[in-house]
């Protein structure tokens, strides 16, 4: 029992007491008035009054209750402190502003105090607590606020103490707007007669390594040295990192060799900088030297120091000594990640050695998880190592229940580029037993493969498949589709597909259009494909020069050069710009028909559009000076590969 009065009474030291007497009362009794005195504040044993802590937090609410049109928290503030006519101490402004959430209505409420509250005044504290706000605030402004607030120390004369300095070099040393300020920071230690201590110079220093200042760095870390301060195990990893970063591998090792008889032991981040720095400089036996040393420290290697070293040994082209430390890693129980396979893939490649591939694989066996694999199938597909993707795929099929979808995708895309589309096909339908919807990217990959290769009958069967059991064709199924079929000669089909396009919920696009223009019109039918050409202009699609060059291609080849060289003015009028191989397209149908003089002219039009020509047009314009007696000049560059006259051929 009396422990709980003495714990009641403890607390109640915090409260504030006030007095009052009764002024006026209602003739009811119901209601009266009350004059309350100003309290006795309590103070410490070195004399400062005690936070009134119901102050303090009746404070806060009132500044996070919500502002609306017809409620300001600064005003409700204001009329409370009348009210009760009440003041604040310096020490309860600074609770307050620690007790706000939001840096900007801390700001609000620090200026608020010296202008609305009678005596106040900021002292050290309250500005090293706004201070302190704004530097872990992402506020535009915050630059220029703590300015501000720094002008406003000096002209009130308020005298700030380390930490202030301390506070001002965080905020201004990170680089930006802040750099020309370090000096300011540095000037006002001399202005209040302060002392710096070994944090000063810890924050000064990741200021200048913040701002790639390695100089500076160094030069401060001399004087620290000399005053007899030391750094934290954090600082000499900046600074080291920074020396390692600008090559300066002499103060490094300076600094190194000085951390360790300031009995800071250095960490398995210190000796990853160390072995970096070593490895980019092309001196892979130091970097082994220093792996080791850090072992015999009794460092752990984590994953960063792990993929260094293996970095290291794979730029050296050293490529068993990276996979037995590759080994050695696995064997102490660390994890390798994509970063560490992509190191050792790219090294065997660069060798020749990819079948150890398989010895890497079976020495992290039990940390081959399906996006590993994924990782390396994809890689290898990007390589042009479908074989090996291929087996790898195998591997992963056959050990895990589920697969992934992007490994898939990327084993489909293998396939088709090396022409395995029996192989596609059959890895398509099989998709679903490892827990993967086939979708129609996989099926539009499959699509274009057959549709190069002219495998119509495989490109039907799929897509009626496609139809019954799913996914939904989408526009570029659809354009593959048309332009595959027109490629075969299949018209009817492609017409028939593009029917169902205008059907579906897809609508034709400009792709469409030219796909079915030039199937029409490599296969005769160049009515229909005027006629198209034509319809897609009527639905507000707008021809490409796509569209023109392959329009103009056919009427030129039978022979409707008129009409081939109205559809090229109607091109310039519509401010569709032509390309060298619209150029080439008709320059080859007038010279076969001999007009000799427009392809002359259509040459001069072709060079004040500042277009290089290509092999095939210096071709044609050796053609054209061999069969006319008009003198062409013609400068003949480097032949250039560009575009085959016609895409249709």
């Amino acid at each position: 029992m009396k422990l709980h009065r003495l714990s009641l009474n403890l607390r109640r030291g915090y409260a504030t007491k006030y007095s009052g007497r009764v002024v006026t009362s209602a003739d009811n009794g119901r209601s009266f008035a009350v004059e309350v005195d100003s309290p006795n504040l309590q103070t410490d044993t070195r004399g400062y009054s005690l936070p009134r802590r119901d102050l303090i937090c009746k404070i806060t609410k009132i500044l996070h209750s919500p502002s609306s049109s017809s409620s300001d928290p600064f005003l409700d503030l204001t009329d409370y402190l009348q009210t009760l006519a009440l003041t604040l101490t310096p020490a309860e402004a600074s609770e307050v502003l620690k007790s706000l959430k939001s840096p900007r209505l801390a700001l609000d409420f620090f200026r608020f105090c010296p202008s609305n509250i009678p005596k106040f005044r900021h002292d050290a504290f309250t500005y090293n607590r706004i201070l302190l706000i704004l530097s872990r605030s992402s506020l535009l402004e915050r630059y220029d606020a703590v300015r501000r607030i720094m002008d406003e120390m000096e002209k009130s004369g308020v005298r700030g103490s380390i930490s202030t300095v301390n506070i001002l070099i965080g905020i201004f040393g990170g680089g930006g707007e802040g750099v020309g300020e370090l000096e300011r920071c540095l000037g006002l230690v001399k202005k209040w007669d302060l002392r710096v201590n070994c944090y000063t110079y810890k924050c000064l220093l990741q200021a200048y390594l913040r701002s790639n200042d390695s100089n500076k760095a160094m030069q401060l870390y001399s004087e620290m040295r000399r005053r007899g301060y030391s750094l934290d195990i954090f600082a000499y990893n900046m600074l080291l990192h920074a020396l390692a970063k600008d090559e300066k591998v002499d103060q490094a090792y300076k600094v190194f060799e000085g951390m360790k008889r300031k009995h800071c032991e250095p960490d398995e981040y210190t000796y990853t900088i160390l072995i970096r720095m070593t490895g980019n400089l092309g001196k892979p036996d130091e970097s082994l030297a220093l792996f080791q040393e850090m072992l015999s420290k009794g460092c752990s290697p984590n994953l960063i120091a792990y993929n260094t070293m293996i970095q290291v040994l794979a730029k050296s082209r050293m490529v068993d000594r990276t996979i037995f430390l590759f080994s050695k890693m696995v064997e102490n129980n660390c994890s390798p990640n994509e970063f560490t396979y992509s190191v050792i893939l790219n090294v065997l490649v660069a060798e020749g050695q990819l079948g150890k591939l398989d010895e890497v694989v079976e020495i992290s066996t039990k940390y081959m998880n399906k996006s590993i694999y994924a990782y390396l199938v994809r890689t290898l597909s990007k390589l042009g190592h479908s074989n090996e993707a291929h087996r790898l795929f195998c591997n992963m099929w056959n050990f895990h229940d589920r697969g992934d979808r992007d490994a898939y995708l990327s084993m489909l895309e293998s396939l088709c580029s090396a022409g395995k589309v029996t192989e596609a096909l059959d890895l398509l339908s099989k998709i679903h037993e490892k827990g993967i919807c086939t979708d129609t990217i996989m099926y539009n990959t499959v699509f274009s493969a057959l549709g190069k290769r002219k495998q119509v009958s495989h490109l039907h069967d799929l897509y009626e498949k496609m139809k019954i059991e799913g996914p939904s064709p989408d526009i570029f199924t659809y354009n593959i589709l048309i332009s595959s079929f027109g490629r075969s000669g299949r018209v009817d089909d492609a017409i028939k597909i593009f029917e169902e396009l205008e059907k579906s919920n897809s609508r034709p696009d400009i792709i469409s259009y030219n796909s079915l223009i030039n199937c029409l019109g490599k296969n005769g039918d160049l009515d229909e494909a005027h006629m198209r050409f034509k319809e897609m202009r009527e639905k507000g699609l707008n021809p490409d020069v796509v569209t023109y060059s392959t329009l103009i291609e056919c009427f030129g080849k039978t022979d409707k050069v008129e009409m081939a060289c109205r559809l090229f003015d109607e091109m310039l009028d519509e401010g569709c710009c032509p390309n060298i191989v619209t150029y080439n397209i008709l320059l080859d149908c007038l010279e076969k028909c001999g007009r000799t003089g427009e392809a002359v002219d259509l040459y001069a039009k072709l060079k004040q559009q500042g277009l290089t020509p290509d092999s095939i047009t210096y071709s044609v314009l050796e053609r054209l000076q061999s069969g006319s007696h008009r003198t062409v000049r013609i400068r003949k560059q480097n032949p250039i590969r560009g575009w085959v006259v016609s895409p249709l051929r």
